[in-house]
């Protein structure tokens, strides 16, 4: 007990000793997180997208405003020195506050717990501090699984946490990681050539922060191939009792599927195939871990009938554009699928900022199909379509009938089709199409 408690504080202390400038260099994100709330902040995100940063650029923040720096601790629940982690951690931090006399000298002391979900029972304990010390401690918790925000813990901290969805960079956070700046009420044609060019480099690595900074392509490369692997090893095989190598497998083949529908029976036979024998049930949960650890995410058709959301297959997509090509994908042979998990995972983010919005793609008995539906509440707000075109012949006829006939269903006249470099408004069977090239809508000019 002694020895855990003296580990901890030797943890907080180091924190404490480093100067300003030896905390991790961030760089400004279009996320905050939530300081001025009471409430517990849960930042909840992909492994290395960037939350531990989001916490030392909140910390330098802070510090900036006036905050003492021992009226801020951070501690990381996977530093060597604290292993094995156990919830004892936590009554140890609040003696070491008293022991410190923290509280007696600082209004609020703001508490950062990385990696949260390696401590089990953590929620209990997060929650337990929350209701004693409300006002007085501010607690910021990370973790890279989405059962930080589980039906369970969300029965646990209700009414007590706020949720800070962190994914890899954006295009336009992307773009000033690489130091470009543009005006935005009027771009000359050098600035277009460099964002498309810059695009093209974000659709074929992604937007995960290390990745972004490196120079070489080989680095990113294998940068990619590690973090692929990393969440695999460290977030899925943990909770699953199969080996390795049927779990990586399995990924592998799910991320070179992304863009489709998926049928959890045909993946099951298609796998059976290749000499992976895995049953239909064995499949979906192995998904769901993935999905949990934020390395896939998936949309339902859109239906009025629950029963035809959950029986129609799914449309997977990878978090990120760099770890489907890891998996074979090229830009150009098949930019279009990029580019509509591009758009995928913007949605998604654009979601997090609006509770009411779902996500859904639409397809009918004639096989028409709609990319992606956007429903606020009850009402269809827009309609959107995913092309690799440069021009109004590259956009294919029967994707704007699919739109027109969605539209109609749906009763929705916001139209859009997002191409790779053509700009128009056009009018197609009396409805009114708008089309806007990929870098515009993520950057929103």
């Amino acid at each position: 007990m002694e020895n855990r408690k003296e580990r901890l504080r030797m943890v907080i202390e180091e924190y404490w000793r480093s100067e300003r400038s030896e905390l991790p260099k961030a760089k400004a994100r279009d996320i905050k997180l939530k300081v001025e709330s009471d409430l517990i902040n849960d930042v909840i995100g992909p492994r290395r997208a960037g939350k531990t940063y989001l916490m030392f650029l909140t910390i330098k923040e802070l510090l900036k405003s006036g905050v003492d720096k021992k009226a801020t601790v951070y501690i990381n629940f996977e530093n060597r020195k604290l292993l094995p982690v156990t919830p004892e951690y936590f009554n140890y931090l609040i003696e070491f506050i008293y022991a410190r006399r923290l509280l007696d000298e600082y209004e609020k002391i703001y508490v950062f717990l990385d990696e949260v979900q390696r401590v089990e029972g953590w929620e209990k304990y997060v929650r337990s501090i929350y209701d004693e010390f409300k006002g007085r401690i501010k607690m910021f918790v990370s973790g890279s699984t989405s059962k930080l925000t589980s039906s369970e813990l969300s029965y646990l901290l209700t009414g007590r946490h706020l949720t800070s969805h962190v994914f890899p960079l954006s295009f336009r956070e992307f773009m000033v990681f690489k130091g470009f700046g543009y005006a935005e009420e009027y771009l000359i044609e050098k600035d277009i050539s460099v964002i498309k060019e810059m695009l093209r480099e974000y659709i074929m690595f992604g937007g995960f922060p290390e990745v972004v900074l490196a120079q070489a392509e080989s680095s990113k490369e294998e940068l990619v191939q590690t973090l692929f692997v990393d969440i695999i090893s460290r977030d899925i095989l943990p909770r699953l009792k199969r080996k390795g190598e049927i779990a990586e497998e399995i990924a592998y083949f799910l991320a070179s599927n992304m863009g489709k529908l998926v049928s959890f029976t045909k993946l099951s036979g298609m796998l059976n195939t290749r000499g992976i024998k895995i049953s239909v049930p064995t499949l979906e949960k192995y998904f769901y871990i993935m999905k949990e650890a934020f390395l896939f995410f998936d949309l339902k058709i859109f239906s009025y009938k629950v029963k035809d959301q959950l029986q129609y297959p799914r449309k997977l997509y990878a978090i990120d554009p760099g770890l489907a090509n890891f998996s074979g994908f090229r830009f150009s042979e098949d930019a279009g699928r990029l580019m509509e998990n591009v758009v995928a995972v913007e949605l998604m983010r654009r979601k997090t900022a609006s509770p009411v919005r779902e996500v859904y793609y639409w397809k009918d008995k004639q096989q028409r199909e709609v990319d992606f539906v956007l429903k606020d509440g009850s009402k269809i707000k827009q309609l959107i379509q995913v092309t690799y075109a440069s021009s109004k012949e590259e956009i294919e006829m029967r994707e704007k009938r699919a739109l027109i006939k969605a539209s109609e269903e749906l009763n929705c006249d916001d139209t859009l089709v997002i191409t790779w470099d053509y700009e128009a408004e056009e009018e197609f069977k009396g409805k009114r199409i708008k089309i806007i090239p990929i870098w515009k809508w993520l950057l929103k000019i």
